[in-house]
């Protein structure tokens, strides 16, 4: 039975480290550019060597995420950065962008590439297609129910899933509100967390289920691994490259516990202890999100969207900048602490601790009464105390990381005979490693080197990650000084982590080829998104009805190949689809040149709407590159006037269906769209710009444009 990996997140070195010694399979990471957590740690090349070199050592294999787009002067360094990974064996990447998508799977055959999520992949249709492009893995969408997975997993392609973590309220890839909104792009590692601010209802009101009407609450599903193992999803991932190493240990620690049991037949529940420490480490509330169903009420954090903690007690009483407090919990000196108040929670720590007899104390234990200083905010009585950070338990896991557990097991022999060298032969079940002494044995003239004595210094591995489990040999009576047995057993142990540092026989780059069969004799000076026919010189404009000829962006129940003809494409899976004189549309986040080529080179795409994100400069260096690398103009289109989704949102976010708009901290509108499932956020007003550099125009009309004509003409 092929066993499930178990992937953990690793912002930083530490990080990585915590997550193997818990037990993890592989680790996930980005480098210093080009990751989809652009504020995490990261690694620096030097740290990204010892890193791959720690982990294959101990059986763990590294994944470095290159899951942002690329603009144009990001290519060559992005392409350098590839070359690094590959020479320095890597096992994969994970990758949103299509330009750096096809580079890849063009020049490095032998590099496994895993579809981010960030890619948007949600559906059949789009895992047979990443089938047919050579991808190994595919990141299915934080949305997929397990019915979706349960089909997935049958399709030969490996499933990646999400089981722990905080999770994004809209489809990743497909989320404009930070960009729009805050000019940080998601799709570029900075997301600025829209969701997680304050919204008020479309009368500027607050809601009923609190102010954060965007914030989910954290994923865990280890009570329902058993279904996703019986699915056969061939990596269960933990989400959490901005947390501290602690938080990396105890989650992955718990997950290896479950799986192993699961593998051994046995029932595993999280007791409540474990649970309080999940809990205390962070957590928005805990939901099965989509992947079991969760209702939106289970679903949401819509009172606070941030770390909870555990309840530990109450306000009892304030008084010129101390609290008390009734403790229903245990209580250690600097514990973080957090008052849940209004306007603005009141966080502070418990650095200074006085008893019910005004004594200073390094801790207190449920039901005592004791008194902090507070001075910011005023607590009221009544309000709950919630313990955020637990200063034991992260020293408790600090030690058991410090210990470096996590060990090779081996098997070890040797000859140690008079006249020869002593010879020690080591191997893991892969690798095996001879190694002789630069030192003939002699007969030993007093006390000969007993079995005894010989195995106990063989077996000594010191910091090395190894363990002798078993050793055998033939000794003879030979004197062998104890210097000579630790120098052999020294460069057998460095010969094999020699070996098991490098993983893969990589066949070197080949060299970039390009072509396609398309051809592009039918140009639009503009193509009119719009909800029915408008009255328009169709040789010159193509009009695109979006409930005919526009795909949309969420179709989680595509599977079957059927033919399309002059039609926007949307997702990932459409490509999977019969395609003639078809439009990439703006969904795909195109935003470099190898892009445009990518799809381009697909049967049946025409055209490319280039994202939105772009600036006028980095379409000009896009266009200017395309043309002197392949030798034409492409056909692609600029977004230049409508309004943009900034989110889609599976299942929607609150109760009211019929609500329709909702507005910000600044008094901005938010139209909300129903489309089936999915709810839609407009941005709140209608963009527009010019068109210096495509060879035409995209715009999105909605009831309420006027002057269509006109807006077709400008320049």
């Amino acid at each position: 039975m092929r066993k499930v990996e178990l992937l953990a997140p690793a912002g930083n070195m530490e990080a990585l480290i915590a997550a193997v010694q818990a037990g993890c399979d592989a680790v996930y990471l980005g480098m210093n550019f080009f990751s989809a957590r652009a504020f995490a740690g990261n690694f620096s090349k030097e740290e990204l060597i010892e890193a791959v070199k720690y982990c294959h050592i101990r059986d763990v294999k590294v994944y470095v995420t290159m899951n942002t787009i690329l603009y144009e002067p990001e290519i060559e360094a992005a392409k350098k950065q590839v070359q690094f990974l590959y020479d320095h064996d890597v096992d994969a990447l994970l990758i949103q962008d299509f330009g750096l998508f096809h580079y890849v799977r063009t020049c490095y055959p032998d590099f496994e590439v895993h579809c981010s999520t960030q890619m948007h992949v949600h559906n059949l249709a789009g895992i047979e297609f990443m089938k047919t492009q050579g991808v190994k893995r595919v990141v299915l969408a934080r949305e997929s129910s397990i019915e979706l997975i349960q089909q997935a997993c049958k399709t030969g392609m490996d499933i990646e899933v999400f089981a722990y973590g905080a999770i994004c309220i809209s489809y990743s890839g497909q989320c404009q509100f930070s960009v729009v909104t805050k000019q940080r792009s998601a799709n570029r590692g900075m997301c600025a967390q829209c969701c997680r601010m304050k919204y008020f209802d479309e009368d500027g009101k607050h809601f009923n289920e609190g102010d954060y009407i965007l914030s989910p609450k954290d994923l865990n599903v280890i009570d329902n691994l058993p279904v996703l193992l019986d699915a056969g999803v061939s990596s269960l991932k933990i989400e959490g490259r901005m947390k501290r190493p602690e938080y990396v240990w105890l989650i992955t620690k718990t997950f290896r516990e479950a799986i192993d049991a699961y593998y051994n037949n046995q029932k595993y529940t999280v007791s409540h202890e474990r649970e309080k420490e999940l809990m205390s480490m962070f957590h928005r509330g805990f939901s099965k999100g989509h992947l079991f169903h969760d209702v939106v009420e289970q679903r949401m954090s819509q009172y606070r969207p941030n770390h909870q903690g555990v309840v530990i007690g109450k306000v009892i009483d304030y008084y010129r900048g101390k609290v008390k407090i009734q403790l229903s919990d245990n209580l250690h000196q600097h514990d973080g602490l957090r008052i849940l108040s209004t306007p603005e929670d009141i966080g502070l720590t418990a650095v200074k601790i006085y008893n019910d007899k005004n004594l200073l104390v390094n801790q207190a234990h449920a039901g005592q009464i004791i008194t902090l200083e507070c001075k910011e905010g005023r607590p009221k009585k009544g309000q709950p105390v919630h313990k955020t950070s637990d200063t034991q338990l992260i020293k408790q896991i600090d030690a058991i990381i410090d210990q470096n557990i996590r060990t090779i097991p081996l098997q070890l022999t040797y000859v140690a005979q008079i006249g020869k060298p002593l010879e020690i032969r080591i191997t893991d079940g892969i690798h095996d490693v001879i190694q002789k002494s630069n030192q003939i044995l002699e007969h030993a003239k007093n006390a000969p080197l007993t079995k005894q004595k010989l195995a106990e210094n063989l077996s000594k591995t010191g910091e090395y990650p190894y363990r002798i489990e078993q050793i055998d040999g033939e000794l003879e009576n030979v004197f062998l000084p104890i210097r000579l047995i630790n120098e052999t057993r020294r460069s057998a142990l460095d010969a094999l982590t020699t070996l098991r540092q490098r993983q893969h026989q990589r066949i070197g780059r080949k060299e970039y080829t390009y072509q396609t069969s398309n051809v592009f004799d039918q140009n639009f000076e503009a193509i009119v998104q719009s909800k029915e026919t408008i009255d328009i010189d169709q040789k010159r404009y193509l009009n695109c009805i979006e409930s005919q000829t526009v795909m949309p962006v969420i179709n989680e129940t595509q599977k079957d190949k059927v033919e399309l003809y002059n039609t926007i494409l949307s997702q990932t899976g459409d490509l999977y689809m019969g395609l003639h004189d078809c439009i990439a549309g703006m969904t795909y986040n195109v935003v470099n040149s190898y892009a445009i080529a990518y799809l381009l080179s697909i049967p049946g795409i025409k055209g490319v709407i280039l994202s939105s994100e772009m600036s006028d400069l980095q379409i000009e260096l896009t266009l200017n590159a395309f043309e002197e690398r392949y030798g034409f103009k492409p056909p692609v289109y600029k977004f230049v006037y409508g309004k943009r989704n900034l989110m889609y949102i599976k299942d929607g976010f609150i109760k009211n269906k019929n609500m329709k708009s909702m507005s910000d901290l600044h008094g901005n509108r938010y139209e909300l769209l129903y489309n089936a499932n999915v709810v839609s956020i407009l941005e709140s007003s209608v963009y527009k710009t010019e068109n210096p550099y495509c060879m035409g125009k995209y715009l999105i009309l909605d009831e309420d444009t006027e002057n269509i004509q006109s807006l077709l003409e400008e320049k």
